[in-house]
């Protein structure tokens, strides 16, 4: 497996696209092979932000960044869709920059390179139910180059792989929770798999603009006792599973005063029947917003955190807008 260092090596055509990914690319596709490209991300660009006041052009249902779908701008967790803005509606500057990277950004330069070659863009936008994934079968065994999110990791199979490209690895190291890295290599290890079938020899690339990362690094040598022993040190310092019980309960509101109090009196009622303090509770005021409602959570950590809230369920579960999450 080949780790590239995006600071170093990247192509003039576009910075997510090293010069060694190409001309790999090349070389396999010369000799009939085919490529998985893996980038977690959807659209052309992440978001849009205004280079005058910074402004991050967000859903007006969630507190999400709106993802940028050739002239629209697309929200990932709704499915609003807008027109792309071309002025700042907070300072009116025209200035408006689009960045990140997504699925159809690389689709869009690989066939402005490889124009003679057959590319499959492989993600919900493209695939949205059970019917479009079977007839998109034959497209993805006719194609050279498949570029795809998460889902291109499961429950397809490919043959005559000659290249796993991954894009950027640490996008999905920016997650907020504390098991975004074990997710993170479960699904380079899914990947891994789909060129390891049939016997087939298979190329590896990894790009990054942090090589040095230490789990970055533990997962391009496949170091899975190491990262093994690391993820749990961790998880032992921050008080997490397996060494104590994790869960979440969180409550929503289109209005955010009566989401807020509903949340706070809910936390004062399980204070209240935690005198022993056995459990660590943690109310978390600062609110996001999905589906045009507002969200708060409220942390449990314990080690009997199913028995207290069982004991404690008719007091506590009478909202329909109540949910209650527990995380390993």
């Amino acid at each position: 497996m080949l780790i590239i260092n995006l600071n170093q090596d990247k192509s003039k055509i576009n910075k997510y696209l090293s010069n060694t990914l190409l001309k790999e690319l090349e070389n396999i596709l010369n000799i009939g092979k085919k490529a998985i490209i893996y980038i977690n991300k959807k659209g052309e660009y992440s978001s849009l932000i205004c280079k005058n006041c910074q402004k991050i052009f967000k859903c007006k249902n969630c507190d999400s960044s709106m993802s940028i779908h050739s002239e629209k701008m697309i929200c990932h967790i709704c499915g609003n869709i807008e027109n792309l803005k071309t002025k700042c509606d907070n300072c009116f500057s025209d200035e408006l920059l689009k960045v990140g990277v997504g699925t159809e950004q690389i689709e869009k330069t690989l066939k402005n390179i490889f124009g003679e070659k057959k590319i499959f863009r492989l993600d919900s936008q493209n695939i949205k139910n059970k019917s479009e994934k079977q007839n998109s079968l034959k497209l993805i065994h006719d194609s050279d180059i498949i570029i795809g999110t998460k889902m291109i990791t499961t429950g397809f199979n490919f043959s005559g792989i000659g290249l796993i490209a991954v894009i950027l690895i640490e996008q999905e190291l920016q997650m907020t929770k504390f098991n975004s890295e074990e997710k993170l290599f479960t699904n380079i290890k899914q990947l891994i798999g789909r060129g390891e079938r049939k016997g087939e020899k298979t190329k590896f690339i990894i790009q990054s603009f942090i090589p040095e990362n230490q789990t970055i690094n533990m997962i391009c040598e496949d170091n899975y006792k190491n990262f093994f022993i690391k993820t749990l040190k961790e998880r032992k310092i921050f008080n997490y599973p397996p060494f104590t019980e994790y869960a979440i309960l969180e409550y929503r509101n289109k209005d955010k005063q009566k989401a807020f109090d509903y949340t706070k009196n809910l936390k004062d009622k399980l204070d209240f029947f935690n005198k022993n303090q056995e459990i660590e509770i943690i109310f978390t005021k600062n609110p996001f917003k999905k589906y045009n409602k507002y969200h708060y959570k409220i942390i449990l950590k314990g080690n009997k955190i199913r028995n207290f809230l069982e004991n404690i369920k008719k007091e506590i579960f009478k909202e329909s807008n109540l949910s209650l999450i527990f995380e390993t």
